[in-house]
């Protein structure tokens, strides 16, 4: 008996799945920053983290509210790559870790990208 071909994953659970692991390793790395810049720049950067994602989630089951809600995605990741400069500019963040967070966050928005186009929203 053969099995049937698997089915490519929609959009949103690729973007989610990627997010999430971009989240993990966010985490991860900011609660390795000094004590002074804990609160004031890696909580900041954890909780836009978990806004993005709470944000595409709500955006997978609400198709109602999808687009605005993708716009906001979108808008919480600038707010990131603005923070995260912020600590690799303070010295805070090593090079080599605010080059791998940059891409992951720059895949993302092209993919939050891809998915505002397949609903048919035309993004900024």
């Amino acid at each position: 008996m053969s099995r049937p071909p698997p089915r490519e994953a929609p959009r949103e659970l690729l973007v989610l799945a990627r997010w999430e692991e971009t989240a993990t390793w966010l985490f991860a790395h900011t609660s390795r920053w000094p004590r002074s810049a804990r609160f004031p720049l890696a909580n900041r950067v954890q909780e836009i983290a978990l806004e993005v994602a709470e944000r595409m989630v709500v955006a997978r089951y609400e198709p109602r509210s999808r687009p605005a809600l993708l716009r906001e995605a979108n808008l919480l990741l600038e707010r990131l790559r603005l923070v995260l400069r912020v600590a690799a500019g303070a010295g805070i963040m090593p090079r080599r870790g605010f080059e791998s967070a940059m891409r992951s966050v720059d895949e993302t928005g092209r993919m939050l990208h891809g998915w505002r186009r397949a609903i048919g929203e035309r993004a900024e």
